[in-house]
């Protein structure tokens, strides 16, 4: 095996990878799909992880984890590493929501148990200065590999991400006299929507990191990009609807990255008429409709379902004692 870091790929390795990353899809029900557009896409996000690697970015990475002046530079970006049969991977130390160390790693093919240990053996030395606790990977969902993995003890599934084609996606409303949309306004909806969900973490502590509280500043942007709403029913606040452009796939995505519903509301049946009248405002402007859903978040992810939405990508974490 041979590693470098990430910001010396070059353009026909980066899309080796870029096409590895596609393939972790679920593709089944996306059409029209411009495979090049796609994976340049992917291409991106994978040189993104360069970001905030600047020497002051370092200095302040070495203080907090006490990272001898002996590992260099190089060492503490991600790094691609090429196997001993010519397999690209590209591998970087990552912390999750709840402030744990995972390295992520993306592959040019199919990852099984007995790649991550060979692969996690060499690569260990380079980012010696880390401890993970998990191994986050991204197998094509339901494939023999992903499920392989899931038998590991201590395997989840994490975020899922569950999308749609706006043809395939279900924008009926039965109840759409009832419910309405109004665009969310901060200074005066804020109040509404912090006090709800205070009261729904209060009683689902366990759901801080799985659903967290949208900040004003992602409220901010996506009310400036005309995507977040505010959902009344019969003239009471129901709950909001927050998204962001997204440019997954290659499409002109919306991903919707906030639903919230108010508790008195809660399990009537309203979380589908009202995705659906958002979805409904939208489609003329998008082609692909998605979101990120914790697997363990099963309310939401069969709500999704309920939309016509499908899995069509899932992430796994993995103990990192399994393969160190």
């Amino acid at each position: 095996m041979r590693h470098y870091p990430l910001y010396k790929i070059d353009d026909v390795c980066l899309h080796r990878l870029g096409a590895g990353v596609i393939n972790t899809y679920n593709l089944t029900d996306i059409t029209n799909l411009d495979t090049e557009k796609a994976i340049n896409k992917e291409c991106q996000d994978l040189l993104a992880l360069n970001d905030d690697c600047t020497s002051d970015d370092f200095i302040e990475l070495r203080q907090r984890r006490n990272i001898s002046d002996n590992v260099p530079d190089d060492d503490l970006f991600a790094q691609v590493v090429e196997g001993n049969n010519g397999n690209l991977f590209s591998v970087s130390v990552c912390r999750n929501d709840d402030d744990e160390t995972m390295l992520e790693i993306f592959s040019e093919h199919s990852i099984t148990e007995s790649v991550l240990k060979e692969l996690v053996s060499y690569i260990r030395k380079v980012f010696c200065w880390c401890r993970p606790k998990y191994i986050c990977v991204w197998p094509a969902p339901a494939s023999p590999q992903a499920q392989q993995l899931l038998l590991l003890p201590g395997a989840r599934a994490v975020d899922s991400l569950l999308g749609s084609q706006a043809p395939l996606l279900d924008v009926s409303n039965t109840l759409k006299a009832d419910i309405s949309l109004q665009p969310f306004e901060l200074e005066k909806d804020w109040p509404w929507y912090e006090q709800e969900y205070n009261q729904f973490l209060t009683e689902n502590p366990a759901m801080a990191n799985i659903v967290p509280i949208s900040d004003k500043e992602e409220l901010r942007e996506s009310i400036e990009a005309g995507l977040c709403s505010m959902a009344f029913y019969q003239n009471q606040p129901l709950g909001m609807v927050m998204g962001e452009v997204s440019e997954e796939l290659g499409f002109d995505g919306l991903l919707v990255s906030d639903i919230f519903i108010a508790k008195q509301f809660r399990g009537q049946g309203l979380a589908s008429p009202m995705q659906r009248l958002y979805y409904q405002q939208h489609t003329q402007d998008f082609e692909l409709f998605f979101g990120y859903i914790d697997a363990s978040n099963m309310p939401s992810y069969k709500n999704a379902l309920k939309q016509g939405r499908k899995l069509l990508r899932q992430e796994l974490y993995l103990p990192a004692q399994l393969f160190i």
